[in-house]
């Protein structure tokens, strides 16, 4: 299990392919050692945050409908995480 911080949940914009013309939430999260990054989930998945949300946390525009979408979302973000990872740049040791 790693720390995620989940930096923002939007509306993705300028998506290309399959994706394109569909409305879908973009959720930009980061970890100590992964930069900022966002998965594209279904905008169907997802609600409008409430005003007390809007308020907690303004940058998350949306929350999982569900359960099962909040387990979807954590999903999309541990096989990004195993993809990054997968394809981690060679480290140095500098003198």
């Amino acid at each position: 299990m790693s720390q995620v911080t989940l930096w923002s949940r939007e509306l993705a914009a300028g998506l290309l392919g399959e994706a394109a013309g569909a409305e879908r939430v973009a959720v930009t999260y980061s970890t100590p050692a992964i930069p900022p990054r966002s998965v594209v989930l279904p905008f169907s998945a997802y609600r409008e945050a409430t005003g007390a949300e809007r308020v907690a946390n303004v940058r998350l525009r949306f929350y999982p409908k569900d359960q099962a979408a909040a387990d979807a979302e954590l999903k999309a973000i541990r096989e990004d995480m195993d993809k990054v990872a997968a394809s981690a740049p060679p480290t140095l040791e500098v003198p």
